[in-house]
């Protein structure tokens, strides 16, 4: 039985997880940080008083709930400050708060490795997007022409989103297409990600609706690749494959995509 902390237990995802804890075999609920601190796990998430009430900090949550693990479903803004405190606990954690920088990861890397740590730091747990993922490394190479989407509503945190981002550098190897047209408007053309344009549309979709659409080209033909998410329970069966195998990967791992725990 492994006994799991969950950081931002109370967020839309954070209550599926807590949720999910409850009801799979394998898993225990040992505790859970947030902002309704002293309030009741169980009720949270939407189900009966279960008796285990959010932690008033995050650092003595950890050290008084003896987790094995914790899975983090908070804020870019204090996801680096969470990971310090994960890493001095030696906690293996299944990360999916988007937004760390380049920069950022270089620092997780170098603290994952230094400390033995097993870490899974994936933007989009959705079985989806990692199937379509796999597919565009085998087309890519064929298809010169790139360009991603991501569609949210107007109060999702970042732009792009961190899933945009991912699937940016997973395509950014390969023949680059060539575009004549000048930018009249700086941008209009898509940011670009590891040489990749990006564009992002913000409209009043009903949260938690997101979308990516991946369109590939070459002469005389577009691929055009839509995934279409309503739900965030759609990432709970990627979170917990991490979540049960992630313990029996090398110390020294960080894992960047589901594929490594086929």
């Amino acid at each position: 039985m492994r006994r799991v902390f969950v950081s931002g237990a109370s967020g839309n995802v954070g209550r599926l997880v807590v949720r999910n804890i409850i009801e799979r075999d394998g898993f225990e609920l040992a505790g859970g940080f947030c902002r309704e601190c002293g309030e009741d796990l169980g009720t949270l998430s939407g189900l009966p008083p279960i008796g285990i009430k959010a932690s008033a900090t995050l650092r003595d949550g950890l050290e008084n709930s003896r987790a094995d693990m914790v899975i983090d479903f908070t804020s870019a803004t204090v996801l680096m400050a969470n990971l310090e405190v994960y890493a001095d606990l030696g906690l293996d954690a299944v990360i999916g708060t988007t937004g760390l920088s380049d920069e950022d990861f270089a620092k997780v890397e170098s603290l994952v490795k230094e400390k033995g740590l097993r870490w899974a730091i994936i933007s989009n747990y959705g079985l989806g997007i990692n199937l379509v993922k796999e597919f565009l490394s085998q087309v890519r190479p064929y298809y010169p022409y790139v360009s991603i989407t991501d569609r949210h509503h107007p109060g999702m945190a970042n732009a792009p989103s961190g899933t945009a981002a991912m699937l940016a550098h997973s395509v950014s190897e390969g023949p680059e297409g060539a575009v004549e047209s000048r930018e009249v408007y700086e941008g209009v053309l898509g940011a670009k990600i590891a040489g990749i344009p990006v564009h992002s549309e913000r409209l009043p979709y009903p949260a938690p609706f997101s979308e990516h659409e991946i369109v590939l080209g070459r002469k005389d033909e577009i691929i055009r690749i839509t995934i279409s998410d309503f739900t965030s329970e759609i990432y709970m069966d990627g979170v917990f494959l991490a979540a049960e195998r992630l313990p029996f990967m090398p110390p020294g791992t960080l894992a960047r995509s589901l594929s490594e725990f086929k």
